[in-house]
């Protein structure tokens, strides 16, 4: 029976998931950012570069984007040709994935395959879901990888088992080649295993570990090669940090406020002439100057980030091709509301078993400080966590109806 249900709920969630892909021109790429641009040209053998970002007369970039999502894009438009629906019912394909594996992951956490199903359901309908896999970015790649490495450690922590760390390893490394914030899955994992096993701590960290240093040591060394210098991801990282953290991040010239940040243009002059790889250093060393000379200002930034992460709705002169319309600042408001809400009183009782939920309070902490404390700060960044959210919101519902029943 449970097999049953949560098969019609994979069917639900992609009949959703195409069924909005419908409702859009497929015809055109609205996102850009060089995610089709690379995948297309990995599809069709022209290599892995983009135009230099900065000068248009400057040399190529070679790893202005970490390729785990170009190369997602490539394997479907070698199928299907350059085709933009294809690619969406690809992510439609994988966020229906999700709720199957959110129904695993519930059901093992919770000790309850009723409580994993809701889980699934409730993702199923929860809308930033839906709406971002009719966009070609990685987010919808980013939910499901999560989901993955979660799943595979969690399932991995009793006894000596280590081939779930290894297939953890994996799926964080590939995780890694689509954002580097995936990184932060390898402290939170060491803390985790300090707090609930020392005594496996060794071979299970090491085998997890090694996993994911073999699973982005090809990218790596392609990038030595290319560079002569160690390139772990991308190199936009920097101009990212950059803008969030600078003179102008707060305010323009006419004063208005700009949660996106910005740049000078003086530091522009500074990168004439520097390489891809120099370039991305300048632009961390200037953010990090900047955050040392200018701490006021700074932690003013920083609690800009921390409440633009956790806003319950999207700024509305933002959005994938035109800024977000006001029923979809509604529609947010409407779920996220009781989904925070609930969510609260379900971390609240999770702390009772605090060891079963450990990984995820940490994930939740290592996901979100990085972004908040030097990048530029949007809220679909949170969107890999929200099936974390939804996990506690469940396990309050589950706590409170048990309650009730006894």
């Amino acid at each position: 029976m449970e097999k049953k249900k949560i098969i019609l709920v994979f069917l639900l969630a992609l009949l959703l998931r195409i069924g909005f892909i419908l409702t859009l021109d497929n015809t055109v790429d609205v996102w850009g950012d060089w995610w089709d641009e690379l995948g297309w040209k990995i599809a069709t053998g022209q290599g892995f570069w983009v135009n230099n970002p900065y000068f248009s007369y400057g040399p190529k970039f070679y790893s202005w984007r970490a390729p785990g999502f170009p190369f997602f894009l490539a394997g479907i438009y070698k199928i299907s040709g350059h085709s933009y629906f294809a690619a969406k019912i690809g992510l439609a394909v994988l966020n229906a994935l999700s709720c199957f594996f959110l129904f695993l992951l519930a059901s093992e956490v919770l000790k309850s395959k009723i409580a994993g199903f809701w889980c699934a359901l409730i993702y199923t309908f929860y809308p930033p879901s839906i709406f971002w896999t009719g966009y070609l970015v990685p987010v919808t790649l980013e939910a499901f990888l999560f989901l993955l490495v979660s799943l595979s450690l969690i399932k991995g922590r009793v006894g000596k088992k280590i081939f779930p760390f290894i297939i953890g390893g994996l799926f964080t490394g590939i995780g890694i080649l689509i954002r580097s914030i995936f990184l932060v899955f390898m402290p939170a994992v060491f803390l985790w295993l300090i707090l609930t096993d020392r005594k496996h701590l060794f071979v299970k960290f090491f085998s997890y570990g090694i996993s994911v240093f073999i699973t982005i040591s090809p990218w790596i060394i392609r990038n030595y090669i290319i560079h002569k210098a160690f390139v772990l991801a991308s190199t936009e990282g920097g101009i990212v940090c950059y803008i969030a953290n600078n003179e102008k991040s707060i305010y323009q010239p006419s004063g208005y406020w700009d949660p996106t940040g910005n740049y000078e243009e003086s530091v522009i002059q500074k990168i004439k002439g520097l390489s891809e790889v120099e370039t991305d250093r300048l632009f961390y060393r200037e953010a990090f100057r900047f955050i040392r000379t200018h701490p006021d200002i700074y932690w003013k930034l920083v609690k800009d980030r921390f409440f633009r992460f956790w806003r319950l709705t999207p700024h509305t002169f933002s959005g994938p091709g035109e800024s977000y319309k006001s029923y979809h600042t509604k529609i947010a408001l409407i779920t996220n509301l009781p989904i925070f809400i609930l969510a609260g009183f379900g971390f609240l009782f999770s702390l009772r078993r605090w060891n079963d939920f450990l990984l995820f309070y940490l994930l939740i902490i290592f996901w979100s400080f990085p972004i908040i404390l030097f990048f530029k700060t949007i809220i679909r960044y949170r969107e890999p966590l929200m099936p974390c959210i939804i996990l506690f919101m469940v396990s309050f519902i589950n706590e409170f109806l048990t309650g009730r029943r006894n």
